[in-house]
């Protein structure tokens, strides 16, 4: 099984602001540290809204599934209905049509997509590390990515055309090599392929528990390109209109993932139920081997889903690098995080 974060092609991108919106933006409380906000002088009522996940339930949703479950969706006064995805739905494409107030995408698909003149906007990094790896069979005689991908003999099951293969093509430097075919989980597990890319949380897994034991090198490690990824984005205008809204959902992911973190048990049996392809086994160790993605020193010093311009900055960098981005846009303009949030947590573990 392997997940779609970032290896599906959904380009949408950025929008021009006028003044009304950017003063509409600075006043919201992504900025200031503000509550949400006040009508008439009660508290705003209980909204619906729709979050389009992009794959199916797993544990890298676990801190949404573990909101839900708990309640803590409706704690912050939100009607919240989660979709499942697959890999013929676009998240962000019913993120910025409209159809949905809310969606999960993968970091760089931000600075891509708005570049097409779309308007995403980011509120929350689950995972501070890029999950995507390169996996060969336990056994393999290949040591190094850099072994494989200059070794001629070898066959590697991956989307050439995805960021993080380009960057480790960049950071290797090999212009001949290993050939390229398209990714097949089977044919990797018959030995027809040397290598495969893969999810460092689901196929490796996977295979493990039917006893076929892989290496994982990690392609940040290697590459140095390391974004974000299941991030929870909305739309400018949203944002602008409904910041108190935002600043809820904010609120319900930190207290989610705060919770799944530390104790991921009884809603991995949830999404074991929703999703019956991945045991509950599955779920338990892809809980436990994500967790140095989501916490880091970062998340310990800011808060879970923490977002730092210097990160968004490096990440847009580095697609310019690799030809996938014309140019750096207004990193300001791209995600919202205050450090200052009354609710932010910061994990221990």
């Amino acid at each position: 099984m392997f997940s779609m974060s970032e290896s599906t092609s959904r380009l949408l991108g950025p929008a021009t602001l006028i003044v009304a919106l950017i003063t509409c933006l600075l006043s919201g409380p992504f900025l200031t540290g503000c509550k949400p906000s006040e009508k008439n002088g009660e508290p705003s009522t209980s909204v619906n809204v729709k979050l389009q996940l992009n794959w199916v339930p797993e544990p890298q949703f676990g801190g949404i599934y573990e909101a839900r479950r708990l309640g803590l969706f409706d704690t912050d006064e939100l009607t919240v209905e989660v979709r499942a995805g697959s890999g013929g739905i676009s998240a962000p494409q019913l993120v910025a049509t409209g159809e949905v107030e809310f969606g999960i995408v993968g970091g760089s698909q931000v600075l891509q997509l708005n570049q097409e003149g779309g308007e995403l906007v980011a509120l929350f990094a689950v995972y501070q590390h890029d999950p995507h790896g390169i996996m060969v069979p336990a056994d393999s005689s290949f040591t190094t990515l850099k072994e494989l991908w200059q070794s001629t003999s070898a066959t590697i099951g991956a989307e050439s055309s995805l960021a993080f293969i380009k960057a480790l093509d960049q950071a290797i430097g090999a212009s001949k090599g290993a050939r390229f075919v398209a990714y097949n989980l089977p044919a990797f597990r018959a030995g027809r392929q040397s290598a495969s890319q893969c999810f460092v949380t689901a196929e490796p897994i996977t295979l493990e528990l039917e006893g076929f034991k892989t290496r994982v090198f990690s392609a940040a490690e290697v590459s140095g390109f390391d974004p974000y990824n299941t991030v929870l984005v909305t739309r400018r205008s949203y944002l602008a209109a409904h910041p108190e809204i935002c600043q809820r959902m904010v609120d319900a992911f930190t207290r989610g993932w705060s919770g799944y973190t530390t104790d991921s048990a009884s809603t991995n049996e949830l999404l074991a139920k929703l999703n019956p392809s991945m045991s509950r086994k599955a779920m338990d160790l892809a809980a436990q081997r994500q967790l140095p993605l989501i916490i880091d020193d970062t998340t310990r010093r800011l808060g879970l889903g923490c977002m730092t311009k210097q990160h968004w900055t490096t990440m847009a960098e580095q697609l310019v690098s690799l030809e996938l981005l014309d140019g750096i846009p207004d990193i300001d303009q791209l995600f919202r995080w205050s450090v200052e949030k009354t609710t932010a947590v910061a994990p221990s573990g």
